[in-house]
């Protein structure tokens, strides 16, 4: 909800997951944030972030190429088996000058296959997490010309 406070009324946030739980816990309050900022322009849909372009409407006609000029991952892209499919699809969303933040949990090294393999792992964003290095080269891989590191803690 402090993104729809940056994009103001005319502005939209939209949020997509893919489980219903946490669909549930951003909608709880979703009418609360409404009244209490003056405006409604922040929406959740349900899907895969690897799969952006197979979203069914309503979200497939929000998700149009170009149309975005921030995207902000928070938690999430440790957790998409196909991390690449995830930065072509914000890629293509995004205006020309548009920006992608991440904030995740990501790697100083390789992460072990062993450790890949442990779903428990990977539920707490761990085993997911990209080597900095990996996640720099597949941003510039998919066409992203300028991928930073912005602050990082140990």
């Amino acid at each position: 909800y402090i993104a729809s406070q940056l994009v103001g009324k005319e502005g939209r946030v939209v949020g997509v997951d893919m489980t219903q739980e946490q669909l549930n816990v951003a909608t709880e309050f979703q009418d609360y944030h409404a009244q209490q900022f003056g405006f409604s322009n922040v929406e959740f849909h349900k899907g895969y972030l690897e799969h952006l372009d197979q979203l069914l409407p309503p979200a497939a006609a929000l998700l149009e190429p170009n149309s975005f000029d921030v995207i902000i991952s928070n938690c999430v892209l440790n957790l998409c088996q196909d991390k690449e499919a995830v930065l072509r699809h914000c890629l293509s969303l995004l205006k020309e000058g548009g920006e992608m933040y991440f904030s995740d949990v990501y790697a100083n090294r390789r992460v072990p296959q062993v450790l890949k393999d442990d779903e428990v792992l990977w539920g707490e964003c761990l085993s997911g997490a990209l080597y900095w290095n990996d996640f720099e080269n597949l941003a510039r891989k998919v066409g992203f010309t300028d991928p930073r590191l912005v602050e990082d803690s140990p």
